[in-house]
């Protein structure tokens, strides 16, 4: 599950998935991971509560206009990219 997210990381910036979809998919494989380690929660909700609200301001009616940040963007999903590929180079249980 984990890899998968790696996939549509990238399946997004080839611009073959949308951001709100892209949110909902990465947390969706979180949750089905069955990873429950307190270190590997925190670590991704950490990174995966930018992109959502990054998400939120390019895509919500109450957003301020221009208030989307490119290099918060990218940063939100290099920052997931790098825990995904690592997390899932490791012998992590999941569930």
């Amino acid at each position: 599950m984990i890899k998968q997210m790696v996939e549509r990381i990238d399946l997004y910036r080839e611009g073959g998935l949308s951001l709100p979809k892209l949110v909902a998919d990465l947390r969706g494989l979180f949750d089905a991971s069955g990873l429950r380690g307190w270190a590997e929660s925190d670590a991704f909700y950490d990174l995966w509560v930018d992109l959502d609200s990054e998400s939120d301001i390019r895509t919500e009616t109450w957003a301020p206009p221009d208030s989307a940040d490119d290099a918060r963007l990218a940063a939100a999903l290099d920052g997931l990219r790098a825990w995904a590929t690592t997390t899932a180079s490791k012998d992590v249980p999941q569930g």
